[in-house]
């Protein structure tokens, strides 16, 4: 598997985030190392994780996921190999939601305990705080990365307008700023109106932002959950939008043309973008993880890439 650059820091990492959020509740032990292995075998180093993972599934409490990569860092000795992500900024068990500078410190190191490790690659602010003030969690952050308990601070779930003040103040105060973003995408375009808070999308405004910054930008639930490949689970009405039509069409031509399965071609188009997106992916067997990962290898033309980034725009709109 390829790496790239993280943004404008020293570290590379794989093309391709395995998301964990299911370690540990719906997937047992077992079932979450087979996967890992897998993935970090085809070359993949690069986990995504939180602290609340997976407080909304059945009887889950949140943590499970960490401490079930943990077993797995323990077991394979690995930890030098693989660059971990994890998040705070939902309330979970004992830490409030949110992101003040007290909750940031005390969920790194509940995090660094069920890893068992002594830093983070990764850390982003799960969710924006619009009652912390941005100082005080970019201070938080700082203070870890100045502490070597963290490498970088990442945001999730932030507005456009809200990551660039972020950025005024680390600049001004001499902090650390948010090195990369996760939010919310996929090849198609949501519904017009479409709400899905307290998640926020890599929308216009943002890729525009996060491109003219630097700023990696990396999609979460890309494949819509198996929308675009298991007919037992329809395209949601939040993506029934008017040019849905239009861009299934497309993403079936080109599937079509390259023989590869509409995940591999949504996946591919993300990491053919210039500059490239870095989707975070999961699957739930073996074979549907060997599915996504052909990715990798999938080649599109520049003409398959402008079909499917102009289906179902106007003839005067502009792409996003």
């Amino acid at each position: 598997m390829r790496t790239v650059q993280l943004s404008h820091t020293d570290a590379t990492v794989s093309c391709l985030a395995l998301g964990t959020l299911r370690f540990g509740t719906l997937r047992s032990y077992d079932e979450a190392a087979q996967l890992l292995n897998i993935y970090t075998e085809a070359g993949g180093n690069f986990l995504d994780t939180a602290n609340c993972y997976n407080q909304w599934a059945a009887n889950g409490k949140g943590g499970e996921s960490e401490t079930t990569i943990g077993r797995w860092l323990q077991e394979r000795g690995n930890r030098e190999d693989i660059f971990i992500a994890s998040k705070v900024g939902f309330g979970c068990g004992d830490i409030p939601d949110g992101l003040a500078a007290k909750t940031i410190i005390t969920s790194c190191e509940e995090s660094l305990r069920r890893l068992g490790t002594d830093h983070l690659d990764l850390f982003y602010g799960h969710k924006d705080d619009l009652n912390t003030p941005l100082e005080e969690t970019l201070a938080a952050f700082s203070q870890l990365i100045e502490a070597g308990k963290i490498r970088f601070a990442g945001a999730s779930n932030y507005l456009a307008w809200r990551l660039a003040d972020a950025d005024a103040i680390a600049t001004a105060k001499n902090l650390t700023p948010f090195t990369c973003v996760q939010q919310r995408f996929t090849y198609l375009r949501p519904q017009p109106g479409g709400y899905f808070y307290p998640q926020r999308l890599i929308d216009e405004n943002l890729a525009t932002y996060c491109d003219a910054r630097g700023k990696t930008m990396l999609p979460y639930t890309p494949l819509l959950r198996g929308a675009y490949v298991r007919p037992e689970r329809p395209i949601a009405e939040s993506y029934q939008g008017p040019d849905t039509d239009a861009r299934l069409a497309a993403l079936q031509e080109v599937c079509q043309e390259t023989g590869a399965t509409p995940n591999q071609v949504v996946l591919a188009w993300m990491l053919q973008r210039q500059p490239p997106m870095l989707p975070i992916f999961s699957a739930g067997t073996a074979d549907h993880l060997r599915e996504n990962l052909g990715a990798v290898s999938l080649t599109l033309s520049e003409a398959q890439m402008t079909k499917l980034t102009m289906a179902g725009h106007c003839p005067n709109q502009e792409p996003n």
